[in-house]
């Protein structure tokens, strides 16, 4: 069997005993794997990640700093960053070893997968890829507490096998998950000098349904498209709510 040049998958992770354990077998034909924990989580996660790896690191920080703790532990070559709710697909980890005999890219593109409570979702803006795989010296990932994207020195191509994504794994969940999202953006956007009128909450959320389910075709989706449209229609409006009441409370809150 022909070796690919050594790969090490980093995962962050916080009370993700639900999902963790299947990213891991998904992971478990890497040369390594590294998972970093939130020092804050509670459940399982610890125990089932000691399944898979002993090479396991505490962070108290945000997730941008957690995948930087990751990678700066990593001995690999190579680096995939993947989430809890995230599996490398058996096509993915195939091509991932063939691009690795000697490659003349930095990283690599890979296309994700999206599921919306179990059901795969193809529209709605859901077909889309991220920057995942990359040279260790050749990439580094954004500072942020949210959504960090890992930039990746030129030349970078394009995989074709997917990253499976369960985010969407049930309707309280998502609706968490976004409820969380709206809350950390809150501060930055006001940061920004992103203020708040009626116009955003009211006609931001209405536009947001009519680009997924109706610009984006995720009626194509069926009812699960329209599951998933309310969900993000939801998300715009709490960002916007958060970032109101985080201006009220600092007393600069503009009304128009």
């Amino acid at each position: 069997m022909r070796q690919y040049n050594t790969l090490s998958i980093v995962i962050a992770a916080f009370n993700d005993e639900d999902v963790i354990k299947d990213a891991l077998e998904s992971a478990s034909w890497a040369n390594e794997i590294i998972v970093v924990i939130a020092k804050e989580s509670s459940d399982s996660t610890l125990k089932i990640a000691k399944s898979y790896t002993d090479k396991i690191f505490f962070s108290k920080n945000h997730l941008g700093i957690q995948r930087k703790l990751g990678i700066s532990n990593a001995h690999g070559e190579w680096i995939l960053v993947l989430d809890t709710d995230e599996r490398v697909s058996q096509a993915l980890q195939h091509e991932i070893k063939e691009a690795l005999q000697g490659s003349k890219f930095n990283g690599y593109y890979a296309p994700f997968g999206n599921y919306f409570l179990g059901h795969k979702v193809k529209w709605g803006n859901q077909d889309y890829e991220k920057r995942r795989l990359f040279r260790k010296d050749k990439g580094k990932i954004e500072n942020l507490k949210i959504h960090p994207e890992i930039i990746i020195e030129e030349p970078v191509s394009h995989l074709k096998g997917k990253i499976l994504h369960y985010s969407f794994r049930s309707i309280s969940q998502t609706l968490k998950k976004f409820t969380y999202y709206a809350w950390v953006e809150a501060p930055l956007l006001f940061a920004k000098s992103e203020r708040i009128h009626l116009k955003k909450l009211t006609l931001y959320p209405l536009h947001m349904f009519w680009s997924i389910f109706v610009e984006d075709q995720g009626w194509r989706d069926g009812i699960w498209g329209l599951g998933l449209a309310l969900c993000f229609t939801y998300y715009e409006f709490a960002r916007y709510w958060f970032l109101f009441l985080y201006g009220q409370k600092h007393s600069q809150v503009v009304r128009n």
